[in-house]
């Protein structure tokens, strides 16, 4: 399969030129784009690259020809992807066509040089018995998630970067009925719900140039349109402002069940504090209120970790009870085993 495949599949001719463009300027990372055991593609200078791999990053023996060649490759990535990137707008977020994510900068905000760290797009979608193989989790945790996605519960998938909680959710799915009508917001697509739930309607935040006079698309408006879609469960990809937060509280409060989102955060408890955090700051609510929010609309939190002494692994599995964190599952990391609590 050619490189232009592996990053956009098949392409109408006439669009084959900017790519290959693209991939005159992709070149240095080419190799380890197509390497299925790279996850993660780091570029903190135009000639310091990492990767990530097997869990552990790693520096290799790449490097763009300068910086004005990375920057190129940045401005390239822009146009095939119809995104603003320039020094006005130095910072891009965006997604290759196979679901690999791209966090950009230019010297604007990074003054050493421009940056990329590129998440490469799975080759394959780990389900819970792949997590239990790997050590991430334990056949009991996994037959407990699968007891309480059926039962209706809305969860929230906490966790640092990288450390699975997308993975997490898309393993999730496959408790799920397929009779049942699922539908999913995010900024950036990542859940591909389809590939369990063929039934499934994705929705995703276009990140395109902005146009005087047209009101941009949020996670937040395609949570709320959710709402006229009828919705047996609302899935909503990762929260990271005030707008999405109160609204999947919204969609979770009015009958909507089973929903489920992820938010960055250091454990269960905390993964509730942020979004306190989030709409009192935002002067939604006072944070009290936002609390008695999050606890109402939330029955199940799952805590992923990752670290390099213990790779992946989901840490914590609590219910909340009576608006009180009950957790149900731990890992202790000095014996490297999951346990039950109590």
């Amino acid at each position: 399969m050619s490189m232009i495949q592996t990053m956009v599949g098949e392409i109408p001719a006439a669009e084959k030129n900017g790519w290959d463009l693209l991939l005159h300027y992709f070149t240095p990372l080419a190799d380890f784009y197509q390497d299925p055991d790279v996850t993660e593609i780091l570029v903190n200078r135009f000639d310091h690259i990492l990767i990530e791999k097997g869990g552990r990053l790693q520096p290799v023996d790449a490097r763009f020809e300068s910086e004005r060649a990375l920057q190129e490759l940045i401005l390239q990535v822009g146009n095939r992807l119809n995104q603003l990137v320039d020094d006005d707008n130095p910072i891009l977020d965006a997604r290759f066509p196979d679901g690999s994510r791209l966090c950009c900068t230019l010297p604007a905000v990074t003054p050493s040089g421009s940056t990329i760290a590129l998440r490469c797009a799975p080759q394959q979608s780990y389900a819970f018995d792949d997590l239990v193989r790997f050590g991430a989790l334990s056949e009991e945790m996994v037959e407990f998630i699968g007891e309480r996605v059926r039962a209706g519960d809305t969860m929230l998938v906490s966790g640092n970067t990288g450390s699975g909680k997308t993975t997490v959710l898309r393993a999730c799915a496959a408790f799920i009925d397929p009779s049942e009508r699922v539908i999913s917001a995010e900024d950036t697509l990542e859940l591909y719900l389809k590939q369990t739930l063929p039934g499934a309607v994705e929705h995703e935040a276009p990140r395109r140039r902005p146009k005087e006079g047209v009101t941009p698309i949020t996670l937040a408006s395609l949570i709320k349109l959710m709402l006229r879609e009828r919705p047996d469960r609302g899935w909503v990809g990762e929260i990271r402002d005030a707008a999405a937060a109160d609204a999947f509280l919204q969609l979770s409060n009015t009958g909507h069940t089973g929903g489920a989102s992820s938010i960055h955060a250091n454990g269960p408890a905390d993964a509730v504090k942020r979004i306190q955090y989030m709409l009192a700051a935002a002067g939604l609510v006072s944070y009290e209120l936002a609390g008695h929010q999050v606890l109402g609309a939330v029955q199940l939190l799952i805590h992923c970790s990752r670290s390099y002494k213990f790779g992946r692994k989901i840490i914590d599995i609590s219910r909340v009870e009576d608006e009180a964190i009950v957790p149900i599952f731990s890992f202790d990391a000095g014996a490297s085993c999951h346990l039950r609590v109590g």
